[in-house]
Parts: structure tokens; sequence; C-alpha cells
């Protein structure tokens, strides 16, 4: 398992990545929805604290199934995020 120090790292780039994304389709991408990509933002934002937090004050006692559970959450809030990200422009 990696350490949490990696793990909150992990999330933050990959929310970071994400973010980046969102704002160059909100700015420099003709026809893009401005509400649902500033919606989406705020999303990111909501979803880095949640986990960050998460991760701050793991369960006592299964450790190991928490985190597993705390990843399979996040890849499932970040793939409802990409699919919103790829529907901005229509």
């Amino acid at each position: 398992m990696a350490s949490r120090r990696d793990l909150k790292r992990d999330i933050s780039y990959v929310i970071g990545d994400i973010f980046t994304e969102c704002l160059i389709y909100k700015e420099l991408v003709p026809g893009t929805n401005q509400k649902e990509a500033e919606k989406l933002i705020v999303d990111l934002l909501r979803i880095d604290n949640e986990f960050i937090t998460r991760i701050s004050h793991t369960e006592p006692g299964n450790a190991k199934g928490y985190y597993r559970a705390l990843v399979k959450d996040f890849q499932g809030e970040i793939t409802k995020v990409i699919d919103k990200l790829t529907k901005l422009k229509k």
C-alpha cells in the first residue's frame, strides 16, 4: 500500500490535471457551456477536499479495506467528472 502522503499527492495530481483541462475548455474552446464548466470546477474542489480529509481520518482497525474503498470511491467520482467534462462542448 502506498503511504498516505503519496496517496494525497496522487489525488491532487489527478484533480489538478482535470481542473486544468476544465479551465482550458472553459476559456479556449468555443461553444462550451460556461455555467456547467464552473459547476464542474466547484465539483473538483469538493472532491479534492473530501478525499484528502478522508485520507487524514483513517478508520482504526481495517486500514487496508478502508483505503481500498477510498480508492474505489475516488475512481468512481473521477469517472463521473470526466463524463461531464466530455459533454461540456455539446
